[in-house]
């Protein structure tokens, strides 16, 4: 039985595809990722004072705001969005994004959470080249590669999940 292959257009279409596919979620995340773990923004403490529940079933979202009081104590504190996920009431460790409209949690919790979309993303880009390598080749992957990839998924899988449940607590 011979091996269908695919044409380099449809190759280039289909990679084009899993590569947006894979980076958005990559990008989106990631000042999240860098405010959590200290990459930018100003370093304070938050605390939640309110958050409101907004529309009902499949569009329901969550709104909360709170006070950032910055470690500088030049700088006056303010009132911030804060994640949908924090309780009323809660205090953190948290840094403000460089515009001043939002805070995020800097503790472990708020750094697990922020690896969700990225960790996702790149799960996405791990199995690409075993696509490419079935897309353009008539060869199986070697052994390594395949061991490689299942290793660098479950860790990126574990990684996605354990900030799932750090969000959720």
């Amino acid at each position: 039985m011979s091996q269908r292959r695919s044409s380099p257009a449809g190759a280039v279409v289909t990679i084009a595809v899993w590569l947006a596919v894979a980076l958005l979620p990559l990008l989106y995340g990631l000042s999240d990722a860098r405010l959590a773990f200290g990459l930018t923004g100003a370093p304070g403490t938050a605390t939640v004072e309110s958050c409101v529940d907004h529309g009902s079933g499949e569009d329901a979202e969550t709104e909360c705001r709170g006070r950032f009081v910055p470690d500088d104590r030049g700088t006056a504190a303010r009132t911030v969005g804060l994640p949908p996920e924090s309780d009323e009431g809660e205090s953190f460790r948290a840094r403000l994004q460089p515009d001043g409209e939002r805070a995020r949690p800097a503790d472990l919790k708020g750094r697990l959470s922020a690896l969700v979309l990225p960790a996702l993303g790149l799960l996405l880009l791990v199995p690409l080249p075993l696509g490419l390598n079935y897309l353009l080749t008539d060869r199986r992957p070697g052994r390594i590669l395949r061991y490689l990839t299942a290793g660098s998924a479950a860790v990126l899988g574990a990684a996605c999940l354990a900030g799932l449940v750090a969000a959720n607590l």
